[in-house]
């Protein structure tokens, strides 16, 4: 037992010597992880142990509230308030600031297809499923239906003017 790394000395003596959580994980030898942190975070409220000297590196700082709600003021998607916030559009990201907004009760009314009950699209719901019955993926149900392409698909794949590596098809052919 006195070798674990969750006794109250052995916590004492790394939690003074340590910046933060991660640094205490070093220390101790233990693998650098969510579980393993809350643990000791477990483990140093029940000991009574002061970590107030720990440097918080929290996201909710880095982003205050006020200025993700000046971000979405000025955007009309997440991906905007993302982007002006000058993080990467990364799945996380979006997640933590989607998160974030509803947490701080920001109004996002003015975002497109949030908060609404009805969906104005172009096509019908039988139009939508014999696309999806005759195409072969998403974005050739997207092609189909009409649905611009954005540049970065591969929607123009499946028109007769695509060409890779070999000449444009005609329309004659088959």
């Amino acid at each position: 037992m006195g070798n674990s790394p969750y006794t109250r000395e052995r916590l004492a003596e790394g939690i003074a010597a340590s910046a933060n959580w991660t640094d205490l994980m070093r220390r101790l030898g233990l693998p650098e992880n969510g579980g393993r942190r809350r643990t000791l975070q477990r483990k140093a409220t029940e000991y009574g142990l002061d970590t107030s000297h720990f440097k918080q590196r929290s996201p909710w700082k880095k982003y205050p509230d006020s200025a993700i709600a000046a971000a979405v003021k000025r955007s009309t998607s997440l991906r905007e308030v993302v982007n002006e916030l000058g993080a990467p559009p990364a799945s996380g990201t979006l997640s933590h600031i989607g998160r974030r907004i509803a947490a701080a009760g920001i109004d996002v009314d003015h975002f497109p297809g949030l908060n609404r009950s009805q969906l104005d699209l172009s096509f019908t719901t039988d139009e939508l499923r014999a696309a999806a019955a005759s195409a072969k993926s998403i974005r050739g149900t997207a092609c189909s239906l009409g649905i611009p392409d954005d540049g970065r698909s591969r929607c123009h794949a499946l028109t007769d003017t695509w060409c890779r590596n070999r000449r444009p098809r005609s329309r004659t052919e088959t």
